[in-house]
């Protein structure tokens, strides 16, 4: 099984907000196969601690403006 379409629109609605932030290195890697909790991660860089919140915050905005709330995240 892959990710369902709506994972996918998501992940790419997170790429595109890190993009905006000048994240770099993004990759959305589809899991929906291996784990039960998720379909896709989404992982990207930025350059300092400043800007990987500014990342963070934008992904987070972006992704409630589409109804989507996150469960719980790892890292930053």
């Amino acid at each position: 099984m892959t990710a369902s379409p709506e994972a996918v629109a998501l992940s790419i609605a997170a790429a595109q907000a890190a993009s905006d932030k000048l994240a770099t290195d993004i990759v959305a890697i589809d899991v929906s196969e291996k784990l039960v909790i998720t379909d896709v991660f989404v992982l990207c860089s930025a350059q300092n601690e400043r800007q990987v919140k500014s990342v963070v915050d934008a992904v987070e905005e972006r992704l409630h403006g589409l109804g989507s709330k996150p469960l719980r995240r790892e890292g930053e």
